[in-house]
C-alpha cells in the first residue's frame, strides 16, 4: 500500500463529530486495492486510532479504513 499522507483538519474534524454524534456516515473510498472506481461504504464510525505513523477510523463492526483512504464524508 502507499505511503500515509496525513487527513485535512477539515476531514478529521468532520470523522471525529461522526464518531460523537454515533450516527451512520457514507464513506468514499479512493486508491482502494484492485479498483478503480470510488468505493462507497455505508457505516458507523465508532473511534479513530494512529498505529505506527497512520490513522485508521475504527467500523462499528471493528474493521478499519486508513484516514488517507476516505476522499468524502456524508451524514446521513
Amino acid at each position: 500500500m502507499k505511503e500515509y499522507v496525513p487527513v485535512s483538519c477539515d476531514l478529521y474534524d468532520r470523522l471525529e463529530e461522526a464518531v460523537l454524534r454515533r450516527t451512520s456516515v457514507t464513506l468514499e473510498l479512493t486508491d482502494f486495492p484492485g479498483s478503480r472506481i470510488p468505493r462507497l461504504e455505508k457505516t458507523r464510525i465508532v473511534d479513530l486510532v494512529s498505529e505506527d505513523r497512520e490513522e485508521f477510523a475504527v467500523l462499528y463492526n471493528g474493521d478499519r479504513i486508513r484516514l488517507d483512504l476516505i476522499s468524502k464524508l456524508q451524514f446521513k
